[in-house]
Formats: C-alpha cells, structure tokens, sequence
C-alpha cells in the first residue's frame, strides 16, 4: 500500500520505517559488496606490481653505475697508507725490542730476588740449628748437673748411713761391754 504521490519515494519511507531507522547503509546489496572487494584486489595488485618494478629499477641502477676516483688520489692514499703502515710495524717492532729488554731485566731481578731470600733463608736455618745445638747443650749440662747433684747426695746418704751403722754397732759394743 503505497501512495502515489511520489511513489517512489512512499515506498522508500515506508520500508525506512520496517526497518526502524531512516538512515542508509553503504553497503546495500550483495553486488555492491563483491564490486568492493574486485576494487580492493586490484589495488592489491597494482601496489605489488609497483613495488617489484620499483625494485627492478633500483638493482639495475645500481649496478649501471660505476663511482670512479680519480687514479692521482688513489696513488697519493694508497702512498699514505703503505707509509702509515710502515711507521706502525716500526713502532711495533720498537715496542716488542722494549717490552723484551725490560721482560729480560725483571726476570733478572726476579732471579736476583730469589736468590736472596734463599741465602736469608739458609742463614736463619744455620742460625735456628745453632740455637738448638747450644739448647741441646745446655740441656745436656744441666742433666750432667742435676746427676752429679744427685750422686753427691747418694754419696752422703750412704756416708751418713755409714756412719749411722758404726755409730749404732760402738752403742751396741759399749752396752755390751758395760753389760759384762
């Protein structure tokens, strides 16, 4: 049921309102859609097409292109550079000569180092035997001391027990003798 008054357009409000906006969409049918994605393909493919010429063009140029110097530089640099070339191996050879003589001199004091602490540690070991050599002396002398200390007074223990018998044997006489 559409008006005829502009019929066309009756029908359009009247389908607006079934659907509940009046607003159209872009994408409205189905054929509209597949166009779209025909266009997008397309572009796709000009864009990669694009791309691999521009890449083409670029290794061609640069292997067409030649960058040349001028030979008068180039000797003059390659000149330079030998000479600079030189003047390091010469400083290198200058420093290993310097680095050798002053490894040989430390060596040598390092020797010389050693050697000394081998005769001071020989002497404090001559030294040490002495001391235990005069220890060991002074211990025997004391021991020998100590003994004939000791044999003295054996002597006098066995003297005083001597004596102490003889003294008891003229006690016992002389009671003997009082008693006869």
């Amino acid at each position: 049921m559409s008006l005829t008054v502009g019929g066309s357009h009756m029908l359009l409000c009247r389908t607006a309102i079934r659907r509940g906006s009046t607003k159209k969409t872009l994408h409205t049918s189905a054929s509209r859609m597949k166009a779209i994605e025909n266009q997008s393909r397309r572009n796709n493919l000009k864009l990669l097409t694009g791309v691999g010429i521009f890449g083409f063009t670029a290794v061609v140029a640069a292997n067409a292109t030649f960058v040349t110097k001028t030979p008068e530089l180039v000797a003059v640099k390659e000149e330079a550079e030998t000479v600079e070339t030189e003047k390091v191996e010469i400083e290198a050879v200058e420093a290993a000569a310097v680095d050798e003589e002053t490894a040989v001199a430390e060596a040598a004091q390092i020797a010389a180092e050693k050697a000394l602490a081998a005769e001071t540690i020989a002497e404090e070991a001559e030294a040490v035997e002495a001391a235990r050599m005069a220890a060991e002396e002074v211990a025997a002398a004391e021991a020998a001391r100590i003994a004939a200390e000791e044999a003295a007074a054996a002597e006098a223990a066995r003297m005083a027990a001597e004596e102490a018998t003889a003294a008891e044997a003229s006690r016992v006489a002389a009671e003997e003798a009082a008693a006869a």
